[in-house]
């Protein structure tokens, strides 16, 4: 990978997980989404996940936030919910975790 391509890959992905923390900071889930968002771009600058490996967690990073609008859109998240989402993020925090020590 040359450098060209990796700092405008880094620019576009770093876009990518701003937007998605950003996009409704409010409470835990937000917070935890975010702090996701911040590991997933240390092991970009670290040299810790390829090029692969971030496209696969930002395309989760995306997908747990979909699902954050999606119970969020009657104005209550339930406790079902809740837990839905938080089983979500704890399978992506595994996930970032596994991708930057392999």
């Amino acid at each position: 990978m040359t450098f060209a391509r990796t700092s405008s890959t880094t620019i576009l992905i770093a876009g990518a997980l701003l937007a998605t923390a950003t996009a409704a900071t409010a409470g835990p889930i937000d917070d935890r989404q975010a702090r996701q968002g911040q590991r997933i771009f240390q092991g970009i600058q670290s040299g810790q996940l390829s090029y692969g490996e971030t496209a696969q967690l930002v395309q989760a990073q995306q997908r747990i936030q979909a699902m954050k609008m999606q119970a969020r859109r009657d104005g209550f998240v339930d406790p079902w919910e809740r837990a839905r989402i938080n089983a979500a993020q704890n399978w992506q925090s595994l996930n970032i975790w596994v991708k930057k020590h392999n």
